[in-house]
C-alpha cells in the first residue's frame, strides 16, 4: 500500500537552495529577495522543477558570493 508523504518545505541537504533558504541565509524578507532577483543582486535561478524556476544550485550562490558572477 502506498502512503502519501506530506512535505512541509525543502529538505535540508538537498542540492537546491529554495527561496526560503536564501531568505534565511541573508536574513531578508521575501520582498527583498524578489527585489534582489529582479535587480541582479542574486543570480538567475538555475534549478527548474516542471519547467518552472524553483531555486539555485548551492555552487551558483557560492560563486555569486565570491563575486565570480557578474550581477
Amino acid at each position: 500500500m502506498h502512503t502519501a508523504v506530506k512535505r512541509c518545505g525543502p529538505r535540508r541537504g538537498s542540492a537546491i537552495l529554495h527561496p526560503k533558504e536564501i531568505e534565511s541565509r541573508y536574513d531578508i524578507t521575501a520582498v527583498t529577495r524578489w527585489r534582489w532577483e529582479k535587480n541582479g543582486r542574486l543570480p538567475p535561478r538555475d534549478v527548474f522543477i516542471g519547467g518552472a524556476p524553483a531555486g539555485w544550485r548551492p555552487e551558483t550562490i557560492e560563486r555569486a558570493e565570491r563575486g565570480q558572477i557578474a550581477a
